[in-house]
Order: structure tokens, then sequence, then C-alpha cells
């Protein structure tokens, strides 16, 4: 395969939803979206370059500033990358859109559906992937999840999901080796210097 000179963008993507319980007998229990990771990753031409964010809400806070901050970040991607896309991913973002604002509404929804339209990775359809492999925070576990959520331990689900979103990129590496066998050492490099940085980028949450 040979290497173009056009940059090709890989975007990872993982998110939080906990489920609320009803305020009575009559209602069910909603899924409320509160938080999403992204792994970016970008190959021109030998050269990767990648970036790693995550973003929550607060108890309390609207679903529609997470997805602005969201839309704001979602590049013109090449390939989509995620576990359970269709049924876990994709159906909390349009459900948090149809309670948003119609303009934050509208503006999301475009740049969800221009990722959509390229070539999309659901790791779930392949049977020898399971989900520890993808999810490796163990404390995105829906009971850990909702208690670090609901005690504003919002770090704690941030780290989660960049962890998620990086493991579903690996394992997508491993997966897809016409992707080119340097980029997984390319991207442990990368983490290994963020790790060592410490760099806390601003996002939804973020002190």
């Amino acid at each position: 395969m040979s290497m173009t000179e056009e940059p090709v963008t890989f975007v990872s993507l993982a998110v939080a939803t906990v489920t609320i319980p009803p305020a009575n007998c009559d209602t069910p229990p909603g899924t409320h979206l509160v938080g999403a990771g992204l792994m970016i990753a970008t190959r021109h031409g030998s050269r990767w370059r990648f970036s790693s964010e995550a973003g929550t809400i607060a108890a309390g806070e609207k679903e529609q500033g997470l997805l602005l901050w969201l839309a704001d970040r979602l590049p013109m991607a090449d390939t989509l990358i995620g576990w359970q896309i269709d049924q876990h991913v994709v159906p909390p973002l349009i459900d948090a859109a149809a309670h948003a604002e119609p303009t934050i509404a509208h503006h999301f929804m475009v740049r969800l559906a221009r990722v959509l339209r390229g070539n999309v990775v659901d790791l779930s359809v392949d049977r020898s992937a399971k989900a520890e492999d993808v999810a490796t925070a163990s404390s995105m576990t829906p009971d850990t999840l909702l208690g670090n959520w609901g005690t504003g331990r919002l770090d704690a689900v941030r780290a989660d999901l960049a962890t998620e979103a990086i493991g579903a990129w690996l394992h997508f590496l491993r997966q897809a080796q016409h992707v080119g066998a340097d980029a997984e050492q390319a991207t442990r490099a990368w983490m290994h210097r963020r790790s060592s940085i410490h760099l806390v980028e601003r996002a939804p949450g973020a002190a």
C-alpha cells in the first residue's frame, strides 16, 4: 500500500451513560449521557500525529454542553472506530440531541453524520474481540461509573473514557495490519511521552 500525501484521519469514540432511576413506577429508567472520549490519529505520509481528549458533564448539567464540546472536536474522519457503535455509542448521542436546543442539536448532528459517512469499524462485530480487550478501564462498569459520576469524581470518568478510546484504537491496529506496522509503535511512543508530561487538557468538567 503506497503512502499518499493526503492525511488520513482515524477517530476512536467512546461514550459514558448512566441509568437514572425513574421518579415513579409508571416511568421507565432513563439513560443519561455524561461523558465522551476521543482518540484522534492522523497519518500524513510516514508520520503519525495523535491527540486524546475526554469531556464530562456534572449531575444537573444539560447534555447539550457535552454535545457542543464533542461537535467542536469531531474531525473529518476517514475511519470511525468504536465498540457497539449502533447499540451503545450513537443512540445516546442522538437522544441527547433530541433534548438539546435546536441550534446545538443541528450543529452536532451535522458533525456526527459527517463522521458516520466514512468507514465505520465496530469492534464488537469481530467475534474474536471481547469487551475487556477494548474497554480497558474496569471503572467503566455501570455501578462504578454511576458512583464516580454521582459523587463528582469526574476526573476518574474522563480518564476512563480516554483509556477506552485509546484501547479501541490499539485493538483496531492489531486487527487492521494494512494501516501500517509502525502505527502501534508510534502510538505507544506518544502515550509514553504523554504520561511523562501529565498534560491536562481543558474539557467540560475539568478544573
